[in-house]
């Protein structure tokens, strides 16, 4: 995938519930901003298909009850056309990791999904879904939360500088050319606690300014998205650093690199009770490098 073009396969999983309302929603804005196709895929398990057709058996026996996963079907494009959402649709029976990944593999650039902001035990399953996802899909996820006010407005890219980092922000900076752009690194000098409460040296801050000014400059971005771009470097860990900076600053998208088990997405996506993945109060899209 080249990151300096926008998505044009959008791909959407989806299960009729409320939860992905807002993703739908964002699906589409996106789809529209970008000039591109958007799929909708409404998973079902195979024992939820027969447990539908048991039920539909018991109609009368005058008609003859049509099979659950077209009923499905049916259902999924009438939501979307009064939604006003020019979308393909389809139902597909299986798991929700195994026909997102394989939708991705097949004709997606982008996967879209929902998560429960509020209902704390769907966050936990449908969080076991993303994490997986991020971890596998060979294109960018996008988790959506939050409700769309329009086209993301300011756009945090959270950095360790390392290459991966570096790919999320060429991404980000061609990808949301609208929005308020702002480089996020939260770092803990060598040999100091994360509660002593001490502050870093000016000599440590300053080599992680020159750090951050010398990935920025390889990166190569539009010299005006580079001229405008925010710069924020905070002490401490990214785990609380990024959270404060996402609600004092009226975050509405953050955008982590991750290569497979090392980078920044290591620290965000690790085995904890609550990680920022889920946590954060704002969308996240995280891109993987092979």
């Amino acid at each position: 995938m080249n990151e300096t073009t926008p998505p044009r396969r959008l791909f959407l999983a989806n299960d009729l519930s409320a939860r992905c309302d807002r993703a739908l929603a964002r699906a589409a804005q996106l789809a529209q901003a970008w000039h591109g196709e958007l799929t909708v895929v409404h998973v079902v398990h195979a024992a939820d298909v027969a447990a539908g057709d048991r039920l539909a058996s018991g109609a009368p026996s005058s008609r003859q009850p049509e099979p659950w996963p077209q009923t499905l079907e049916r259902t999924l494009r009438a939501y979307l056309a009064a939604e006003g959402i020019a979308a393909t649709s389809r139902v597909v029976i299986g798991s929700t990791t195994d026909a997102v990944l394989q939708g991705a593999a097949e004709d997606a650039d982008l996967v879209v999904l929902g998560i429960a902001k509020d209902a704390r035990m769907d966050r936990i399953q449908l969080g076991s879904t993303v994490d997986i996802l991020v971890r596998r899909s060979r294109v960018p996820v996008l988790n959506v939360r939050n409700r769309v006010r329009g086209a993301y407005r300011h756009v945090v890219v959270a950095t360790d500088f390392t290459e991966p980092a570096m790919r999320a922000l060429r991404l980000a900076a061609h990808w949301f050319t609208g929005a308020r752009l702002t480089l996020f690194h939260a770092y803990i000098p060598p040999g100091s606690s994360l509660t002593s409460g001490t502050r870093p040296s000016h000599s440590w801050r300053a080599a992680v300014a020159q750090q951050c000014a010398s990935r920025v400059t390889e990166a190569d971005l539009p010299t005006p998205i580079e001229a405008a771009l925010d710069r924020v470097l905070e002490s401490g860990a990214p785990e609380t650093r990024l959270p404060d900076c996402v609600t004092s600053a009226d975050v509405d998208l953050v955008v982590l690199g991750s290569h497979g088990r090392s980078g920044m997405a290591r620290a965000l996506l690790g085995s904890t009770a609550e990680n920022l993945l889920h946590t954060l109060d704002c969308d996240t899209l995280v891109v993987r490098t092979a």
